[in-house]
């Protein structure tokens, strides 16, 4: 009995590393599960060399959220966090968004909405408050490949959420009609995950 329980239990270790995380978590370019807390480079599906970054408009404060085309830098890595205390974060789940690195302006790094009535958009700025889930992250339909939609929820409706994408006039993030489609990077060295 014993044996036959040793067995199953060496099947299952072999088989582990082969099992598809995506219907239950978000997972990376690599398949590996998005880890609570860590940074990741947000790619743009539409080009592997194109990432979420962020940009001053007119030389002020929040800081904007626009694409970006590298081919030798790796991006802006985006620290992906929920208040919730598990170690992957799931699909739907409500997390918040912060770029990680140095800032022009005073205020956080952490993601959040705001309305510019000139224009008639709410663009996705920095100067949130940190540890608030205003951001969803939602499989794109049926793709089989890791990619994935952001979604904002409304504050005045815990029941409502709305799409984030690039306005195609100024090619700044905001609340849109028609979702830009992310894949997610590694922004840390997977040796630091043995270290931590």
């Amino acid at each position: 009995m014993s044996s036959l329980l040793f067995q199953a239990s060496l099947i299952t270790l072999l088989l582990l590393p082969f099992l598809s995380f995506s219907t239950a978590y978000l997972v990376d370019i690599d398949n590996d599960p998005i880890i609570n807390g860590k940074s990741y480079y947000i790619v743009l599906v539409t080009s592997k060399s194109s990432h979420l970054t962020y940009t001053q408009k007119k030389g002020m404060c929040p800081l904007y959220i626009t694409s970006k085309q590298t081919e030798n830098l790796p991006g802006t890595p985006v620290t992906i966090s929920s208040p919730l205390r598990n170690l992957h974060i799931t699909l739907n789940q409500r997390i918040n968004l912060a770029f990680h690195g140095p800032t022009p302006c005073k205020k956080s790094l952490v993601w959040r909405q705001t309305l510019n009535p000139l224009a008639r958009k709410v663009y996705i700025t920095t100067g949130g408050v940190e540890g608030d889930p205003s951001f969803s992250i939602t499989k794109m339909d049926r793709s089989l490949l890791p990619t994935y939609i952001l979604k904002y929820w409304l504050p005045s409706d815990e029941d409502s959420s709305a799409n984030v994408g690039l306005y195609e006039n100024d090619g700044l993030l905001g609340l849109t009609e028609y979702p830009t489609t992310v894949s997610f990077k590694k922004a840390f060295n997977v040796i630091e995950l043995s270290t931590s």
